[in-house]
């Protein structure tokens, strides 16, 4: 089956092919490192996640660059030619300390919220401020072909330059003027020109160029560090749908200006996130963190099964209702698990089926992972997914399952979480624990209350308990749960 990813590019989906056959670089938005990312910025990045999960599920060699934003950020996101207050400058302001010292710390806190929600390390995450010398030297290929020009030590991009500035966006320079919302600089040829290269004494971070010393745009940082790692032209490039204009839109024009080569492939971006139906805001209060979240009780696969499970190309809304409910799904299918593999391993007590019988669940799941798979490969429709994989729990777990029958579901659920990365262990659970030694340990009470050695089956459940283990009596035998 082909992928098919819907490119905000052409409007459209189509079947993706790789510059590079079983290759794929992909490029994306990372944070900006002045503060906590938030829970809408995560939604860009498990989708970042999840796409190279399945590329890489379906054979492809991925490799994957993701930004980190150190420098050059603006307070006035919307504003092409970067005008603003520097956003890391400000905080650094605020704290007392060197944007420097501001910067290492909220990349850090964004590395811990990362892992927390199981996301894979991209293969690279360069910072801005380490690849000035690449933005110089990229600003300076613009410059020699005519894309830009300086302005008493400042360098702007000259969109008249560049016919398709605005294919991205639906944005005409005509609208763009009509709609501007910045004073012109001084010197600028057109008002919606945009900065490359800054001049401000004030400003903390500066280095020398050959406009003397300043700092680069906002845009001019992407296009550098995509190239440098990924070539002039690469596959994929995502973000959330607040990039594509600007920082996207600018993007091309300095990457295409620069080399005269087709900058990115695809470029898919996620939809905006709303918290209880309304925008975040600081000023409404509703700005969500990771470590708020896990405050409150909630385990990193919980909040990314959340953010996962609806289309990144429908808005979202996210409640604390969204996380009850994913903590349900995800229960369900550690449950299901359990169930398979006390089947697998010939548990007293499991659900097993004989006979002609058997050959329905091998029927069963086939259809699942047929299901499955196209409608990932339909533009990662990961609602759709999740649906085929929940048809076949409930339908296995009303019939049962043979071990050999078993085995083979229990190894399709393990590889559709490569993918999602949802059915992994409970947070909080020390690794340590066997599953295996879980068993055993469940076999032994069961043999100390046959003997009705009442307090020996107490002890076992209590040493079960310190490991994080819950255990549930039924008519059927008794299973095991990880708390949380």
């Amino acid at each position: 089956m082909a992928l098919s990813l819907y490119n905000t590019m052409s409007r459209r989906e189509e079947v993706f092919e790789p510059l590079r056959p079983g290759e794929v670089g992909m490029y994306n938005c990372g944070p900006t490192v002045y503060g906590l990312a938030t829970i809408g910025n995560f939604r860009s990045f498990i989708f970042a996640d999840l796409l190279r999960r399945y590329l890489e599920w379906k054979g492809y060699r991925v490799t994957q660059v993701m930004n980190i934003t150190d420098v050059g950020h603006m307070t006035e996101d919307d504003l092409a030619d970067g005008g603003g207050e520097d956003k890391i400058q400000k905080a650094a302001a605020a704290a007392g300390k060197r944007p420097e010292d501001i910067a290492r710390y909220f990349e850090g806190e964004f590395f811990k919220d990362r892992d927390a929600l199981h996301i894979l390390s991209a293969h690279r995450h360069p910072r801005a401020t380490e690849h000035v010398p690449e933005m110089i030297a990229m600003i300076e290929a613009l410059l020699a072909r005519g894309h830009a020009y300086e302005v008493a030590g400042e360098v702007y991009y000259d969109v008249s330059s560049f016919p398709a500035y605005g294919r991205l966006s639906g944005n005409t320079v005509e609208d763009l003027v009509a709609g501007a919302r910045v004073e012109v600089a001084e010197g600028k040829r057109h008002p919606a020109d945009f900065a490359l290269w800054k001049r401000d004494p004030k400003h903390l971070m500066q280095w020398e160029s050959p406009w003397g010393r300043g700092f680069p745009g906002w845009h001019i940082e992407c296009s550098a560090m995509g190239q440098k790692y990924l070539g002039a032209t690469f596959d994929i490039h995502t973000g959330g749908e607040d990039n594509i204009f600007p920082h996207h839109e600018c993007e091309i024009a300095q990457s295409e200006g620069a080399t005269g080569k087709p900058f990115v492939r695809y470029w898919l971006h996620t939809r905006h996130l709303l918290v209880d139906g309304r925008k975040m805001s600081k000023s409404l209060g509703n700005v969500l963190t990771i470590g708020e979240l896990r405050e409150k009780g909630y385990t990193g696969r919980e909040i990314r099964y959340a953010l996962l499970e609806v289309h990144y190309r429908k808005p979202m809304n996210f409640t604390l209702a969204s996380l009850d409910a994913a903590r349900a799904s995800l229960r369900r299918l550690r449950e299901f698990r359990r169930m398979l593999l006390e089947s697998v391993r010939g548990m007293e007590g499991a659900r097993v089926v004989r006979g002609a019988d058997t050959g329905r669940v091998r029927e069963r799941l086939t259809q699942a992972q047929r299901e499955f798979e196209t409608a990932l490969d339909d533009d990662l429709n990961v609602s759709v997914g999740l649906a085929a994989i929940f048809g076949l729990v409930r339908d296995v777990n009303e019939w049962g399952a043979g071990k050999a029958e078993a085995a083979e579901v229990l190894e399709a659920i393990l590889s559709w979480d490569r993918m999602l990365g949802v059915l992994d262990d409970a947070d909080g659970v020390p690794p340590a624990v066997d599953e295996a030694w879980v068993l055993e340990k469940i076999r032994e009470r069961d043999a100390a209350r046959a003997a009705r050695d009442w307090k020996r089956a107490d002890r076992i459940r209590e040493d079960l308990s310190q490991a994080g283990i819950e255990l549930r009596d039924s008519a059927e035998g008794t299973r095991w749960v990880r708390r949380g």
